[in-house]
């Protein structure tokens, strides 16, 4: 007995000092991969969406700036030493930080030799940043979706003028939306903090700003402190309230934020976490979370009671029809990726502005007065359009492949998982 004992404390002590030996492997690589991505956002302003680590490296890189080819060859160079560490047999987070670090840095490779000067397709550009491509559907799936949205709504004039008469009367009046916005995400956080245990004193400071090509921003400022963002040229519907709450805030983004901060950087000391590049790997889980958070707080029923009960008071809007509008909903689900593929064939260059403007008023059923932010925004964020849509699709199939009953706490369980690791493609692996 007492030999088994003692071999048992030394399997256990050998798994330790295992696991030790791997991290202090991965460490000095996880600082060169910080460095380099604060070196890539000298020439990217877009690149770090956020950063909370030593500021000496952040003077670092404006002190001595690298050319991009030498940031390029360096990653591509650091990618191959992360991937050479051994991980057989060890615990399935050092698995996920392995390729978390090294997925980053060939993201961050790709990125350094398109902003000097490759041209990549946008499903290459998508696949070797994100680690995806999103799918293609033919034109008749799209018409298809159409002759539904026209039973929905019939009557004359073009579809999208339809959908947007239809949306007016959940259109939330300029000086009402600040409160709305703000009313949705105390509800949201509501709901989160019945299901996940956020760090200690996380809060969030909530602005309205003009001129920008997105809707909402979230900031993550570092030790679980946010700044949400909403921009006030774009309209801002009743709805709004729980899809901007619960994707920028709770338990979308700076939820996820403050959890991978305390939970990795904080706890475990992995620098890696210290810096959030916006063209990454990681993109697509941020975004495909929030996204899908809405669904996983409102489930059922939840999000029109709450809509009707709650925010329509705010808003200062009697009532609105709620049925159609789901309807509606269930239909346009159903074009999401005509957006893509618009972006697709206009930075392919095999739609004209023109063409493309057709396409996202006929099948995307962009309004007229958003088609220049469309353009802004694609134009300026490119591939990254496919976290939204195909970031959602993978988040639904992970939450729904641990919880295939897709009962309400399953999926928070489900949701808190995928949360608790590190962002990385390998979660949506097959098999995984």
């Amino acid at each position: 007995m007492r030999a088994m004992i003692f071999v048992l404390l030394l399997l256990t002590a050998c798994t330790e000092r295992v696991a030790q030996d791997v991290t202090a492997a991965f460490d000095p690589l996880a600082e060169r991969y910080v460095k380099l991505a604060l070196a890539l956002g000298e020439h990217d302003a877009d690149y770090v969406d956020a950063y909370f680590g030593p500021a000496e490296w952040r003077d670092a890189a404006r002190a001595n700036p690298q050319s991009l080819a030498d940031i390029a060859s360096s990653a591509t160079e650091l990618a191959a030493a992360v991937r050479a560490i051994d991980v057989s047999g060890e615990e399935y987070l050092l698995v996920l930080r392995q390729d978390f670090i090294a997925s980053h840095l060939e993201s961050l490779a790709t990125v350094a030799r398109m902003r000097d000067g490759t041209s990549l397709s946008f499903d290459d550009e998508s696949r070797l940043i994100y680690g995806f491509v999103a799918p293609t559907f033919p034109r008749g799936h799209y018409d298809a979706a159409l002759q539904e949205i026209e039973a929905i709504l019939p009557g004359d004039g073009p579809v999208h003028e339809r959908v947007d008469t239809f949306r007016q009367q959940f259109l939330v009046p300029e000086e009402k939306v600040e409160a709305v916005i703000r009313a949705g995400i105390d509800e949201c956080r509501a709901r989160t903090l019945q299901h996940l245990r956020l760090p200690e004193g996380e809060s969030f400071q909530l602005e309205m700003v003009s001129g920008n090509p997105w809707s909402a921003y979230n900031w993550y400022q570092g030790a679980a402190q946010g700044l949400i963002q909403v921009e006030t040229s774009r309209p801002s519907y009743v709805s709004s309230a729980t899809r901007l709450g619960c994707h920028e805030g709770y338990p979308g983004h700076h939820a996820f934020s403050s959890l991978l901060d305390q939970n990795f950087l904080q706890d475990r000391g992995w620098v890696e976490f210290s810096v959030l590049p916006l063209f990454s790997p990681q993109g697509l889980i941020f975004e495909g979370s929030g996204d899908f958070a809405e669904r996983i707080a409102f489930p059922g029923s939840s999000r029109n009671d709450f809509l009707r009960d709650k925010i329509l008071p705010v808003a200062g809007i009697d009532n609105v029809d709620f049925e159609t509008n789901d309807r509606l909903k269930a239909a346009t689900d159903k074009i999401r990726y005509a957006d893509i593929e618009a972006a697709r064939n206009y930075l392919d260059g095999h739609w004209d502005r023109e063409q493309t403007k057709d396409w996202i008023t006929h099948y995307a059923l962009v309004a007229p007065e958003q088609i220049d932010a469309w353009f802004r925004f694609t134009e300026r964020y490119r591939a990254y359009k496919i976290n939204y849509v195909l970031g959602e699709d993978l988040v639904e199939a992970y939450v729904r492949r641990a919880n295939p009953a897709a009962d309400e706490q399953g999926d928070w369980e489900a949701l808190a998982t995928l949360l608790s690791y590190p962002p990385t493609p390998l979660l949506f692996a097959p098999g995984d």
